[in-house]
């Protein structure tokens, strides 16, 4: 199987410091020696200020890769949300893993989940570790702590700096934006991102089994990851289709074909209406 990793939406590494990390071990190695084995990882801070969490371990084979057990306690309660994975490699580079659904959250609440990653010929033999990021809870966090280190200037209800007993306000409806329907909106400005059936794992299943490696590349040991950008439409169907990231032409053109043959997608919304949006997946071909 060719070696292709997986991000469904444009992120940023960096802007907000990681977090603890799980273990003092510092490195992984596949196959473990035995299960369970427990796995190093790292949190930005704004996942760790929402899935907090507490350990990775992997439980075993499953589908061509490995299974992995996560568990936390919630910071804060929180929808079911696309979050990226990375290998830690050595030299404080990352290498892509895959994105995967988190699951509900309640603030205070354990919870546990399994997800499919590090699937044979994808994965490096050795890292350092996961790191788990999301460039949304990273600004939603950023933009908490700007509203927090704000002063309020409205004194109407305040009496010598203490607040005076709270006015009844009448109810006020949701305010309701504008939608375009020609509009391309980023996956942060929605609601409800696309979501492809089966999720990351079948998507990535989907790319292996209709990529063909260009003859030519492959006899000239031409390798490189080709990153594709595209719109999923309000009826769940691609447009759009462009290599951003080039490495190439061959290449290029075959990452292009691969990404127009996917399936139909469930279309992000907003207050429940469907809307463009604008996504992107890597494709790395690896001899």
């Amino acid at each position: 199987m060719r070696r292709l990793f997986i991000l469904l939406c444009m992120f940023t590494i960096g802007v907000i410091s990681m977090t603890h990390t799980a273990t003092a071990q510092t490195s992984f190695t596949f196959p473990p020696k035995a299960y369970p084995a427990k796995v190093p990882f790292k949190c930005d801070a704004g996942v760790d200020s929402y899935w907090h969490v507490t350990s990775i371990v992997c439980t075993g084979r499953a589908n061509g890769g490995y299974k992995f057990q996560i568990k936390g306690i919630a910071g804060k309660t929180s929808r079911s949300m696309t979050i990226n994975l990375f290998y830690l490699m050595p030299g404080n580079r990352i290498q892509v893993a895959g994105a995967y659904f988190f699951p509900d959250i309640e603030e205070g609440k354990s919870f546990s989940f399994e997800i499919i990653s590090a699937f044979s010929g994808y994965a490096p033999s050795k890292f350092n570790g996961f790191f788990i990021s999301s460039e949304i809870l990273q600004r939603k966090l950023l933009n908490e702590q700007r509203k927090a280190e704000t002063p309020s200037n409205d004194t109407s209800d305040r009496q010598f700096g203490i607040p005076a007993t709270e006015k009844a306000k009448p109810e006020q409806k949701p305010e309701r934006i504008s939608i375009s329907s020609t509009k391309i909106y980023k996956s942060s400005e929605v609601d409800k991102e696309p979501a492809y059936p089966g999720g990351a794992v079948a998507l990535l299943s989907d790319i292996s089994k209709s990529i063909h490696y260009p003859k030519v590349c492959k006899d000239n040991g031409i390798e490189g990851r080709v990153l594709v950008g595209f719109v999923v439409e309000q009826d769940g169907s691609i447009s759009d289709v462009t290599a951003v990231k080039r490495v190439q032409p061959n290449l290029n053109s075959e990452a292009e074909r691969v990404v127009r043959s996917l399936r139909r997608w469930t279309p992000g919304s907003i207050q429940g209406q469907p809307v463009r949006v604008q996504m992107a997946v890597y494709v790395d071909f690896k001899l």
